[in-house]
């Protein structure tokens, strides 16, 4: 499928259960985070602990539950599902599209940061919990490790002694999933949700585990609320247009090798990029709104096309 026909999808194709990108920020974040879903997110969590043998938890509390309002008026990259368990420790779990080797730094930002507001000014250190990090990725971030589960700790190089529980940072790298040598290593449940994410079909998966009938049923709530579906587009469109703004920067950028032309070639790019799309969809019958909504083009710009 091209691009231009990935974008009038978005706009035109009934979304489903089966179809529904399920690593859409919009909707993982009300899937895991969403009022009535601790049971669901605590299967997510505790799957990815059992797959490398770390303990696992009787409940979690969800820290930020989801709000449609709060999404839409907040950033991003302070929009993680944040969890508590029974014993205090904090899990967040973090959704990332695109990214690169930088990703590594921002994560180990996120747990510093977190680890050091647990505690109050004068408040003794004995009161910290452990901090879990799981982040989903859409992205190959580790290039010399084949599995598609990874997790880094605070240990002694020399004699493999981990100096904490305080510090874990999980990785799942979703595009990892078609190395067969290591999905047979992974524990059932865990790769249920690893096949769950990538679109398997759901009849499939309510075979495999019973989670997945809350999964369902929560699915299904979004679906028949139209301010989500439409945030779930909006969310499509920005990272088909984020995608398209990185690929060319990337293109630009081995091309010319010189800042000055790739800062100039994005802007122009992007620009004629969404120009073509707009004049697509127009052909396509799009209402002009939206085609102005989500191009950024004015309603005056598209009609002359």
């Amino acid at each position: 499928m091209d691009d231009f026909k990935k974008l009038e999808q978005i706009f035109k194709e009934p979304i489903t259960i089966n179809n529904i990108n399920r690593i859409n920020d919009c909707f993982i974040r009300y899937l895991f985070s969403a009022e009535g879903s601790e049971t669901i997110v605590l299967n997510f969590i505790n799957s990815v602990m059992e797959n490398l043998n770390f303990e696992t938890f009787v409940k979690v509390e969800i820290l930020n539950p989801f709000s449609l309002s709060k999404y839409l008026k907040s950033k991003e990259s302070i929009m993680d599902i944040r969890c508590i368990t029974e014993n205090g420790q904090i899990v967040i779990i973090e959704i990332q599209l695109q990214g690169n080797n930088e990703f590594i730094y921002r994560s180990l930002f996120y747990w510093a940061k977190g680890y050091s507001v647990m505690l109050d000014k004068g408040e003794d250190y004995n009161k910290l919990q452990a901090l879990i990090i799981i982040n989903i990725l859409d992205f190959k971030l580790i290039e010399n490790i084949d599995d598609i589960h990874t997790c880094y700790v605070l240990k002694e190089i020399k004699h493999n002694n981990i100096l904490t529980d305080h510090c874990q940072i999980h990785f799942l790298e979703l595009p990892k999933f078609n190395n067969n040598t290591y999905i047979k290593n992974m524990k059932k449940e865990f790769l249920s949700w690893i096949k769950f994410f990538k679109g398997e079909d759901m009849k499939t998966l309510l075979k495999e585990d019973t989670i997945f009938e809350l999964v369902k049923e929560k699915s299904e709530s979004f679906l028949c609320d139209n301010p989500l579906i439409d945030t779930y587009k909006r969310k499509e469109i920005d990272e088909y247009f984020n995608k398209r703004m990185i690929d060319y920067e990337i293109k630009n950028a081995m091309n010319k090798g010189l800042k000055e032309g790739i800062e100039k070639g994005i802007e122009q790019g992007i620009e004629k990029s969404k120009i073509e799309i707009a004049r697509n969809l127009k052909k396509s019958a799009i209402d002009i709104n939206i085609i102005s909504e989500n191009t950024g083009l004015s309603i005056e710009e598209i009609e002359k096309l």
